[in-house]
């Protein structure tokens, strides 16, 4: 027979509620502490994405999504209309301008429609965009190099180079009327100078007049999600028709996902360590709230249990009175929850820009995040551990018979009483008084050893951090000198002048230094065509790559492929790591021995070694003074009309020079050209790539180190002030920048990782405070027929001072062994997560811990039990009642 009786449920469990507020204020603290866990969490984590995603937008250039690349007109339009796109954004640019006053930071030139400008920061904040004619928009920075006064109304002379796909048509000088401007983001990496449609269009057909392509026109794109973006936008070619891993196909239309989203990282970063260290993190912090509510809610149940016996002697049967539990718990989370939240964001708002201000990412762009993810995450992590809680306490109290709970006590039945003749010993009554509930001690050894085991496993986690590993990866040397082509990855006909560089180094103390030199004439090596395919596999289909190969030059199974020749100074060999052979035999004069660049990864190791030829091989360059393009079935130039298929590259003044391998090197990028592209990297010294180049050798960087601290910093402060301005011809970068870097990064992690520890330690702290103070109320009739047949108040009071140095002991006791345990398969761990993470044995932490929880052990006791005492025997006895 169903009895509706859930109406009386509810008041019962609301009287019962009522009947126990002191109980009730702790398991809102609790239920509220967990919820600031979980809220401060998700505040700080995803504050801390938001401001680094901000930080990493400002650098790409522009927050769209993606862009589709080179599309048409007629493409641009079906793209728009796809369901899975949201908003898209035009850019059509028509020239840069990167010498004189925008030699550092070059400024581009382009149409942009009002998504376009929104997404790339380029909204002018004192008028408006260009609408028409010779109308620009661009920041005050921009303005101050031209000499301009930021004025709507002024005029804008701006000289720049036509400049769109790999064509250039010539140079223009135009004067402008200012309509709109902003403020320069120091992070950007261009200056954005936005013109009218009218006039792009316009300088568009003049170039096209002189035998350029149509202009490119790149699409933005917000797509449906921020997730998967890569796969959307595929998705998007794909369901149109077109293809997107193609720089030939006609109906390609090529994309690019922007690498600011921390999505699109993770996407092309995630791997299985990863993922387990997150469902880890995610575990720990669920089991901490779930420790200290679990904990609390047993220990109400067994305050109540017979209570529940009453209940169940009337006809509740165990069903409601886990409703009955449930209710409670869910009415103190309508209570406990809120508050968590809110007090959560606060200390996450808070805790936020003291984290940012210790990194990089401190530039104005302090982003508190107002995602739902925070509040609907948190309520829901809370609830559920809430509800988690209370489940087994809830089973224990309905499986409890009326007349056990009659007889029940907070003790653990034992097999066996063990008497003595001694008298009892107050450490022996503490000991055996842990062991009367065996189950609540160890929930709160446990949650107090998390807290610390935590705080050494970060301790070891940012002790491992490499700064030697870290600051060598960065950089090969104290300070790398060069023109801003050299660090923006441009090639140029001249970087770095002999005379600059003696300048330098007479400026300077140097240890070690040298110059690499950059071969600025046509150079080939013939490379097996197998190799050869792996480089062109990567931009064009199987088809495309057939055709391609086919116009390449044979010489057997060997095939003629691009290259990038660098030459280094006697001095800079030493900077070289050799994985194969020996670099001795091209310091020898008139030699022919090259070395081959490889690429490792971050761990040493070469991960495609067949790509490579062997060490002792024999190959081939070819030098030559020009090449041209011919149409292969005439012979002669190729003109606009030559299909591609038919573009064939003919050296003019070419000879082939022998070298032997000598050894297979990683080249520092820091040193190199900073770029890669098709075929071998290779390196030669010095006077043979000048011999064998025809003096084509050319300097491309300086770099030195210094022998001690004060020659560094004295060289910093040179080269600061030699590269200081926007007109100076060079710039440079030095080792104290990377440590500086270095440094930031791992006091964010100390940060974070500290809050974490401190709000799990807080939590098992309030575990231990609940545990002690529920111990002594629940025992107020024992401890007062103690005192009646003799025991004084400080025998009492030593024996709970026993108690609280016992779990302060076990605590960190536990804490040594789960180090010893979880230690070095975290080690591994972040090991294979962090390039630069070297894993170093620590217990140091745990053992500082020791004296702060032998504190705590006997504090706690202490103000618990004068609390409690205030009532004298006789009343203790009867409220025991």
């Amino acid at each position: 027979m169903n009895v509706k009786n859930r109406k009386c449920i509810r008041k019962l469990s609301l009287k019962s509620l009522y009947a126990n507020r002191r109980r009730n204020l702790i398991a809102i603290f609790a239920i509220a502490l967990t919820t600031l866990l979980f809220t401060s969490m998700f505040t700080i984590v995803l504050s801390l994405n938001a401001s680094y995603e901000t930080y990493q937008f400002r650098q790409v250039g522009g927050y769209a999504h993606g862009t589709f690349k080179d599309v048409s007109p007629e493409q641009a339009e079906r793209i728009t209309a796809h369901p899975k796109v949201k908003a898209t954004g035009a850019r059509k640019v028509i020239g840069i301008t990167a010498e004189g006053v925008f030699a550092k930071i070059p400024a581009e030139i382009s149409y942009m429609d009002a998504n376009c400008t929104k997404w790339s920061y380029a909204t002018p904040t004192t008028g408006r965009m260009p609408e028409s004619g010779k109308e620009v928009a661009m920041d005050t920075a921009a303005l101050q190099l031209l000499g301009v006064t930021p004025e709507l109304g002024a005029e804008v002379t701006v000289s720049y180079s036509i400049t769109d796909k790999d064509q250039t048509a010539f140079t223009v000088t135009d004067t402008f009327t200012l309509v709109g401007y902003w403020d320069y983001d120091e992070l950007m990496p261009v200056h954005y100078i936005n013109i009218s449609r009218d006039y792009a269009d316009d300088i568009e057909a003049q170039a096209v007049k002189t035998g350029l392509q149509p202009f490119r026109t790149d699409l933005n794109v917000m797509m449906a999600s921020g997730t998967n973006i890569q796969g959307q936008m595929e998705q998007v070619d794909t369901d149109l028709g077109y293809t997107w891993d193609s720089y030939t196909d006609p109906n390609s239309v090529r994309i690019g996902v922007n690498w600011g989203y921390t999505s699109s990282q993770l996407e092309s970063q995630l791997d299985p360590e990863l993922v387990i260290a997150i469902a880890a993190f995610l575990l720990l912090v669920i089991f901490t709230g779930y420790l200290i509510i679990y904990n609390i809610f047993q220990i109400s149940v067994a305050g109540d249990i017979r209570f529940y016996g009453l209940l169940k002697t009337i006809g509740t049967t165990p069903r409601q009175i886990k409703r009955i539990i449930r209710q409670q718990a869910l009415l103190l989370c309508l209570i406990g929850i809120p508050a968590g939240l809110l007090v959560g964001y606060g200390i996450g708002a808070v805790l936020v820009p003291v984290v940012l201000r210790s990194t990089q990412l401190d530039a104005g762009i302090t982003t508190i995040s107002t995602s739902p993810v925070i509040f609907v995450g948190s309520v829901l992590f809370a609830l559920l551990t809430v509800l988690l809680s209370c489940s087994k306490p809830g089973k224990m109290a309905a499986r409890v018979s009326p007349v056990e709970a009659t007889k029940y006590t907070d003790a653990m039945q034992t097999k066996k009483k063990q008497r003595s003749t001694r008298g009892a010993k107050l450490h022996q009554m503490a000991f055996a008084n842990l062991g009367r509930n065996k189950k609540k001690t160890v929930l709160v050894v446990v949650s107090l050893a998390l807290s610390v085991t935590l705080f050494n496993a970060l301790c070891a986690f940012v002790g491992g951090f490499s700064m030697e590993k870290y600051v060598s990866f960065m950089t090969c040397a104290d300070f790398i000198v060069s023109t801003p082509d050299y660090f923006r990855y441009n090639p140029a006909d001249e970087f770095i002048t002999p005379e600059q560089i003696e300048e330098i180094a007479a400026n300077t103390k140097a240890s070690l230094s040298g110059t690499g030199y950059a071969v600025r004439k046509p150079a080939y090596l013939w490379m097996t065509e197998d190799a050869l395919r792996q480089d062109y596999a990567r931009y064009e289909s199987a088809e495309q790559l057939d055709s391609h190969m086919s116009r390449l030059e044979h010489r057997g199974n060997m095939v003629m492929g691009d290259t990038r020749i660098e030459a280094l100074d006697n001095s800079l060999f030493d900077k070289l790591q050799v994985f194969d052979g020996d670099i001795s035999p091209m310091l020898e004069p008139d030699n022919n021995a090259i070395a081959i660049a490889v690429s490792l990864d971050d761990y040493g190791n070469l991960p495609n070694p067949e790509y490579y030829p062997k060490v002792g091989d024999t190959i081939t360059a070819t030098y030559a003074d020009d090449v041209k393009y011919i149409d292969s079935r005439t012979g002669e130039l190729r003109t606009e009309d030559t299909p591609e298929e038919y573009f064939q590259a003919k050296l003019y003044g070419a000879r082939d020079v022998e070298y032997t391998v000598c050894a297979l090197v990683e080249l520092p990028n820091s040193m190199s050209y900073r770029y890669g592209g098709i075929g071998y990297d290779v390196v030669l010294s010095v006077d043979t790539a000048q011999r064998d180049s025809g003096g084509a050798a050319i300097p491309m960087l300086y770099l030195f180190d210094t022998a001690d601290e004060v020659d560094e910093a004295e060289a910093e402060q040179y080269l600061s002030k030699l590269t200081a301005g926007e007109f100076s011809p060079l710039m440079y970068e030095s080792k104290a920048t990377a440590r500086s870097e270095f440094a930031q990064f791992r006091q964010m992690f100390l940060l974070i990782g500290g809050i974490l520890c401190a709000i799990i330690g807080l939590v098992g702290l309030l575990n231990f405070f609940n545990a002690m103070m529920t111990g002594i109320l629940s025992r107020r009739r024992e401890f007062a027929v103690l005192q009646a047949v003799g025991m004084t108040n400080r025998q009492l009071k030593t024996m709970l001072i026993y108690e609280g140095l016992f779990y302060a002991i076990s605590s960190v006791a536990a804490a040594f062994i789960l180090s010893l345990a979880v230690g070095p398969l975290a080690g591994k761990m972040l090991g294979s997560m962090f390039w630069f993470f070297e894993y170093r044995f620590t217990i140091l932490p745990v053992l500082l811990t020791i004296p702060v929880f032998l504190l705590l052990g006997w504090l706690i006791p202490c103000m618990m039990y004068d609390n409690a005492a205030k009532c004298s025997v006789v009343e203790q006895l009867r409220d025991a009642q």
